[in-house]
């Protein structure tokens, strides 16, 4: 009887493992180019599980791979996975939309970001699926990157006039950039060194994690800080500003009042831009 028994499970571990073998990988490889060669053309990259990787080079051509991975624990599940999760690449005016399609997530390039599936209800998948993104870009090329789950966001040598970076539940590394930033990681670090100082006023906000900068020697700003559980580092030197008035109207119809910033203020070197830095749970570091 011990030996039926045990035989039996064996045999359901064994079904088990080959139920959840199923797996199947796509690579996707384009080479994209802008329609016109205007400064405000923007690359946008929406991913939903998975990473982004992106490169600065000297060619003139988008280059994009994208591989695409479905598992799940039979083949027909598999199969309509495969059928559902689509890489789409689109042009809308002066940027271009690489995104991932999903029963669930429709991307709308007339607002830029995701929406719910058109009946609205939630509807659950056979199948687990993830899109590893890695990108070559002319180093000038402005861009927008985002991922929700399973994967960091890494970008190096990009120099366009604007990055624009978020991340839901992974950190953001970016090397050797150059432009207007505006960065948003929920529950991972931020980490970034700067090619030249930027241009305009720029974001970093985090929610759980630290935010590391490296600037130019010669940075003139004004630095906006604010964190509950936190405090600001730099090497630079500093000088105190006073808070900003904030103007509110009143909700009893006495007029409008004001009130102290909670942020903290500081000036480096002759000031201009404005660096705001916006956390919850992490120090923020500025170094040159």
């Amino acid at each position: 009887m011990k030996t039926v028994k045990t035989g039996m499970i064996l045999l359901g571990l064994l079904c088990g493992h080959l139920m959840t073998a199923q797996k199947s990988n796509e690579t996707i490889t384009e080479e994209l180019n802008f329609s016109s060669k205007s400064d405000k053309n923007m690359l946008v990259v929406k991913n939903i599980n998975g990473p982004i990787r992106v490169e600065g080079y000297d060619g003139s051509a988008i280059i994009l791979e994208a591989e695409k991975t479905i598992s799940a624990k039979r083949e027909s599940y598999l199969e309509e996975g495969k059928q559902d999760i689509q890489v789409k690449i689109e042009e809308v005016d002066n940027r271009i939309y690489v995104y991932v399609e999903t029963p669930n997530n429709n991307f709308n390039t007339s607002s830029g970001r995701y929406e719910n599936s058109r009946n609205n209800r939630w509807i659950k998948l056979d199948y687990r699926f993830n899109v590893d993104f890695t990108l070559k870009v002319p180093r000038s090329t402005s861009v927008e990157l985002a991922t929700m789950n399973d994967g960091d966001i890494y970008a190096k040598d990009v120099q366009g006039d604007e990055i624009i970076i978020s991340n839901l539940n992974g950190a953001i590394t970016l090397e050797n950039i150059a432009g207007r930033t505006d960065v948003n990681a929920l529950n991972k670090d931020i980490n970034i060194t700067y090619h030249k100082n930027p241009n305009g006023d720029s974001k970093y906000h985090s929610l759980n994690g630290d935010v590391n900068v490296t600037f130019k020697e010669n940075l003139n700003a004004d630095v906006s800080f604010k964190s509950l559980n936190g405090d600001m580092y730099t090497n630079y030197d500093t000088t105190a500003l006073k808070p900003e008035l904030v103007k509110k109207k009143t909700k009893n119809g006495k007029g409008i009042k004001y009130n102290m910033s909670a942020n903290q203020t500081y000036r480096i070197g002759k000031g201009g831009i404005k660096l705001d830095f916006n956390l919850l749970n992490g120090d923020a570091t500025l170094k040159k």
